[in-house]
């Protein structure tokens, strides 16, 4: 067979064999490259879900987190009944806390009444939640569902967008009946400082389209978003809130993968083949040299034979152990310096090399075996060998190499010893790992000038490393500290090389706080100084848990009641603080008898269960307003709430018999423990606290003393401090009891005050209550109207003012001088907020056949401070009868000039403080004038009552008053003179 002809056979056959592999190896790739870019895909959408998905998880947790601080509010209001005092020094707290909170409100009846921080906020003073057209809808869901919602994004009161979360708040019914709803509390959140506290707009500056909205309702609201036009099949998150759901969409902006990727891969995979199957064809190729090759090799073998001589030379030379393993991993050589004896006992000639390796180093030296067998090296590879408590790194690098195909491979193995080299990286490693840790690290030279700092320095200060490289410490002073103290600290860093305190600094933003302070020296080989290190932690949070904590102290670990130093405290703000002027308040100390009797027979385990039900009936048994705490063992004090005693002081003194006989008619009744029942009483001992008061431990002792006389007068009894206090409380009591009979008795009658206009013509009258007591003869009804309030009396009492009236004008009707009249009668806010009070007035008109427009109603100012909507709707349906209202006591209540032209209001009545010497003092005249105008803009009817001189009627008649009415024209007089007046005014 000739050359050629086999020459072009094999070259025939090289060209098949290339075609196919280059099919295979080109089918292999397309295969290959869908796959790498499905991962490739697969991959950035679990990157950016795990970005997206971090991002919503700070999201809701710094929402969650901030909302909880409603809980603390609405828990300290029911804790104080709806005292609201302390809201400005737990609001600051909050908000220390809290830093992305825009402001705390309190809104008693849904209208914000409270506010911090007040600067910036004022103008959210007086919202009406409820009544708003925005938010009145969520407000009334929260009221509704009685639990926390989270409105927004919403148009603040103050301006901008942000988030209102609202949490209603009940408080405990005194009677044991449903909780009586107290009002809101409320956070405001803006959106812009909720998202930059999470760094929200990392998303967009890492190349990312994003939009964030609410879904839960008909349609979606955007609170946040940057372009998010280009949104392509994003990644989606719900966050679930509060009464409300936001979701968060994220894609890159730039697309998930470029469609160009795809034909890179082609492209990639068609070269591929083709350098394969032009290898598979030079493969072939080659055989036909192996014939050549074999001629050569015998020259070559000489030639190897010398280059072996010269190697093994350079290998005595080589400093680092050599080692040749086989294929089957067998140690055929080793070329290890006399020094490393470690190597020669970890590698034996003739042994597998992994015979005394660690499992680690097997694995480490399989991994470069094998990598070197594919691609002839591998170099880095590390491992440790470990030899009588010794451990030794080594570097390995591993050459392949085969003499021929046939034969098998050889590892040539090359160790270099890095133990150093790596105990230098590992310390390294530590040091910057340290560096980077929680606490904030600054590291000056010896001029003090800082030359580095860490990321905790950084979060903590506000400064960045490029603010403050080059700077000395003092850049961080907040002035709280003199020189004398940081000199001090030097002294002791010079002496003892060391220094350690609480020192407050200020942040970038000017916030200053406190922080524990550790500062070192480092020194030179020479001794000098050659830095400083100082690291420091915030601690303003542990200083806030312990104010909490010191809080804790206020109150009785086994009745959770106030303890002994809260009451102290509460007593001496009123004495102290508040002053209590024209005002009183009452402590009544509580004393169980016997008690010590119970300890002794039946232990003091069932003394404790009957001390906790003791002060849960006492609590029970009073107002949300009072404050109950036990003084010790089995002695309660309980403070009731300042009482305004500019009329009668005997109010207080009243109040006070009545909530002791209530307590001891509470205690009085069977306790059950264990099913045992128990018979308890109590002696109290009752002393005013008023603005002569000097110190809370006096006005205790003078309840003690008088609870000691309860007890020495029998026992299950109270007693007051000064004997007289009680005659006239006695005296009330009686008072009330006689007022209960008033009405059957036929005591009660109506005094008539006429109602003049400008021409001194009577016009009207105003129906006054008289008590004609069988007795004490004329009884005022500033002494009589409050106990009446006060026991609800005033509904069957305003019941019969309402028919005597609409009596007396029916009688009025066939006069031709009277049957004009109109006639006002006063209606107090306890009979105006019965449900049925338009009902009573209706039934009255009728069944007295009276024309509905000679009847006015006056109101005083002070009843629109509570349920506006329903005043309005009360008072729009007494005009639908015809019914006339005035407004009483005009300028002295909480009138709301933006509500008060919604109020179908036909008369303001000026109050009579306004009046006095309204000629000749500039205040006075300057409020009656005001009011005199307000009401003719609003279309009102304008009366001066107290009018008592000629100067005053002449000023107000001149400035176009309507109507007069006071001692100075005419005194109230009884129904049946009103005929004779009317006369002699005829005749004048």
């Amino acid at each position: 067979m000739s050359i050629q002809p086999a020459h072009k056979q094999v070259g025939q056959r090289a060209f098949m064999i290339s075609a196919m592999v280059f099919v295979v190896v080109f089918v292999i790739g397309l295969l290959g490259s869908s796959a790498l870019q499905s991962q490739q895909d697969e991959t950035k959408r679990a990157r950016v879900t795990a970005l997206s998905q971090s991002y919503a998880y700070h999201l809701q947790n710094s929402l969650e987190h901030t909302l909880s601080s409603n809980y603390t509010l609405a828990g300290l209001v029911r804790q104080f009944g709806g005292f609201t005092r302390w809201f400005p020094e737990v609001a600051e707290s909050l908000h220390k806390i809290y830093p992305i909170v825009n402001n705390f409100a309190l809104s008693p009846n849904g209208i914000v009444t409270q506010t911090y921080p007040l600067e910036g906020n004022e103008q959210v003073l007086g919202f009406n939640a409820l009544a708003d057209t925005e938010q009145g809808s969520e407000a009334w869901n929260a009221l509704t569902q009685q639990e926390l919602t989270l409105a927004g994004p919403v148009d603040l009161v103050q301006g901008g967008k942000g988030l209102v979360a609202r949490l209603p708040v009940t408080l405990e019914d005194r009677w044991g009946g449903a909780g009586q709803f107290w009002g809101f509390t409320n956070v405001v959140i803006r959106i812009e400082p909720l998202l930059e506290s999470i760094k929200f707009s990392g998303l967009a500056e890492q190349g990312y389209a994003v939009s964030l909205e609410r879904v839960d309702a008909e349609q979606a609201i955007v609170i946040s978003s940057s372009q998010a036009e280009l949104l392509e099949d994003p990644v989606e998150h719900l966050i679930s809130l509060p009464n409300a759901q936001w979701r968060l969409s994220v894609s890159p902006v730039q697309g998930w993968l470029p469609d160009t990727l795809l034909g890179f891969y082609i492209l990639a995979s068609l070269i591929v083949a083709l350098v394969v199957a032009r290898l598979v064809f030079l493969a072939y190729r080659i055989r036909a040299q192996k014939q050549l090759l074999a001629e050569l090799l015998s020259q070559q073998t000489a030639q190897t034979q010398a280059t072996q001589k010269r190697l093994l030379t350079t290998l005595q030379a080589v400093p680092d152990p050599l080692i040749e393993i086989d294929g089957n991993g067998i140690v055929r050589e080793l070329h290890a310096p006399e020094d490393e004896t470690e190597v020669k006992q970890c590698f034996v000639v003739g042994e597998a090399f992994s015979a005394y390796l660690s499992q680690a180093a097997v694995t480490v030296f399989e991994q470069a075996l094998y990598h070197a067998r594919a691609e002839s090296v591998d170099r880095g590879a590390f491992f440790q060998i470990a030899l009588d408590g010794k451990v030794i790194w080594f570097e390995i690098s591993v050459v392949y190499s085969k003499v021929s195909p046939q034969e098998e491979g050889r590892f040539v193995v090359l160790l270099r010893d890095i133990t150093v080299r790596q105990d230098a990286e590992e310390q390294l490693r530590i040091a910057a790992t340290a560096f980077e840790t929680q606490d904030g690290i600054l590291i000056s030279d010896k001029d003090n000038r800082i030359i580095r700092v860490n990321r905790a320095f950084q979060h903590i200060t506000g400064y960045s490393e490029q603010d403050v490289i080059g700077a000395t410490p003092a850049i961080l002073s907040s002035g709280r500290h003199s020189k004398e103290f940081y000199q001090l600290l030097y002294t002791q860093l010079q002496e003892q090389g060391s220094w350690e305190g609480e020192v407050w600094n200020r942040r970038k933003d000017g916030e200053v706080f406190p922080e524990w302070l550790s500062i070192s020296t480092v020194y030179d080989h020479s001794g000098d100084v050659s830095h400083y290190v100082a690291t420091f932690k915030d601690i303003s949070e542990r200083k806030a848990s312990e104010r909490k904590i010191r809080q804790l102290h206020y109150y009785d670990t086994l009745t959770r009641l106030a303890n002994r130093t809260l009451m102290l405290e509460e007593i001496n703000y009123l004495i102290q603080e508040k002053g209590l002027h024209k005002h009183q308040s009452i402590i009544l100390f509580i004393d169980i008898d016997h008690f010590k009797d119970v300890n002794d027979v039946w232990g003091h385990n069932i003394g404790d269960q009957l001390l906790q039900q003791v002060a849960s009936r006492l609590v029970e048994a009073i107002r949300a307003k009072d404050l109950v705490a036990r003084y010790g063992g089995d002695e309660f004090l309980i403070l009731l709430e300042e009482v305004d005693v500019s009329a009668k002081p005997e109010r207080a003194l009243y109040r006070a018999s009545r909530v002791a006989q209530k307590l001891l008619n509470t205690l009085t009744r069977a306790f059950s423990v264990n099913s045992i029942e128990y018979q308890l009483s109590a002696s109290i001992g009752i002393a005013v606290i008023d603005e002569y008061s000097q110190d809370a431990l006096d006005a205790i002792k003078q309840a003690e003393l008088a609870m000691y006389e309860a007890k020495s007068s029998g026992r299950s009894q109270f007693c007051f401090y000064q004997a007289r206090m009680q005659e006239r409380v006695l005296a009330r009591v009686h008072l009330e009891n006689d007022l209960r009979h008033a009405i059957d008795n036929g005591e009660l009658v109506l005094y008539l005050q006429p109602q003049w206009n400008g021409a001194r013509q009577v016009i009207g009258v105003e129906a006054l209550l008289r008590w004609q007591h069988p007795v004490r003869g004329m009884v005022s009804p500033a002494e009589f109207i409050p106990i009446a309030e006060e026991t609800r009396l005033i509904l069957p009492i305003g019941d019969w003012v309402l028919h005597s009236a609409c009596r007396q004008l029916a009688d009025w009707q066939d006069d031709p001088a009277m049957q004009n009249l109109i006639m006002s009668i006063n209606v107090s806010a306890v009979q105006f907020a019965q449900e049925d009070f338009v009902a009573q007035v209706e039934q009255a008109i009728t069944e007295h056949r009276i024309d509905a427009g000679r009847l006015q109603l006056e109101l005083t100012e002070s009843m629109l401070a509570h349920d506006q909507q329903d005043i309005i709707t009360k008072m729009t349906a007494l005009k639908t009868l015809g019914v006339l209202i005035s407004l009483d006591d005009f300028g002295t209540g909480y009138s709301s000039l933006s509500y008060l032209h919604r109020l179908p209001i036909d008369q303001l009545k000026i109050d009579q403080s306004f009046i006095v010497n309204v000629e000749a003092q500039a205040k006075n005249a300057a409020v009656a004038e005001s009011i005199i105008s307000l009401g003719h803009n609003l279309g009102m009817e304008v009366i001066a009552e107290g009018v008592e001189t000629q100067q005053q009627f002449d000023w107000l008649a001149a400035r176009q008053c309507d109507l007069f009415q006071g001692f100075g024209l005419a005194k109230p007089i009884p129904v049946d003179s009103l005929a004779q007046l009317l006369n002699q005014v005829h005749n004048d």
